[in-house]
């Protein structure tokens, strides 16, 4: 209850610029639903902006306009959710053509009830429906794979493959 009326006293604020830290923290799944509902209802306009730290991605995922992964104070990824779901693809493999897939050099692999689930960036999703079930992964999965390959590449296991942000033209490192 307590952090409940800390959230409404937070959304009674009339600023431009509204930053919450695990604003869910400690609130069951119904009252969590209901906190995210309210504030893009009735607290978002188009001329303010919320920023919200979690560790909930899977809350979040639907609402979020720009995403951003921080590691150690370094931005290991940002962009928008269009880009999100236009650059990440995430193919359950059939049996057959796991060779197939590592050759397109997955960011991550793992196994899902006895089936490799590749994760891949910036591939040719009609490339990888031939290879198996394709689908937008999850936040959380994406998450993982990028944070895990920091991981890996800071203690020099991996090298970041190079690519350009199409929007802007900027080189980006993807991990």
């Amino acid at each position: 209850m307590v952090a409940q009326l800390h959230l409404a006293l937070v959304m009674a604020i009339d600023a431009k610029l509204l930053v919450l830290d695990e604003p869910t923290l400690g609130l069951d799944i119904l009252y969590r639903k209901q906190f995210y509902n309210s504030l893009l209802n009735d607290y978002f306009d188009h001329n303010r902006t919320i920023v919200v730290t979690t560790h909930q991605v899977e809350e979040v995922q639907d609402v979020l306009t720009d995403l951003m992964f921080i590691n150690r104070g370094r931005i290991a990824l940002q962009c928008t959710m269009e880009e999100f779901e236009t650059r990440y693809v995430e193919v359950m493999v059939h049996p057959d053509h796991v060779a197939n897939a590592r050759s397109l050099k997955p960011i991550s692999e793992r196994q899902v009830f006895g089936r490799s689930v590749f994760l891949f960036a910036q591939v040719d999703r009609n490339q990888l429906a031939a290879l198996g079930d394709v689908r937008t992964p999850s936040i959380a999965d994406v998450f993982v794979a990028v944070m895990s390959n920091e991981a890996a590449s800071a203690q020099g296991h991996t090298a970041p493959v190079k690519t350009t942000d199409q929007e802007k033209g900027n080189p980006v490192t993807i991990n």
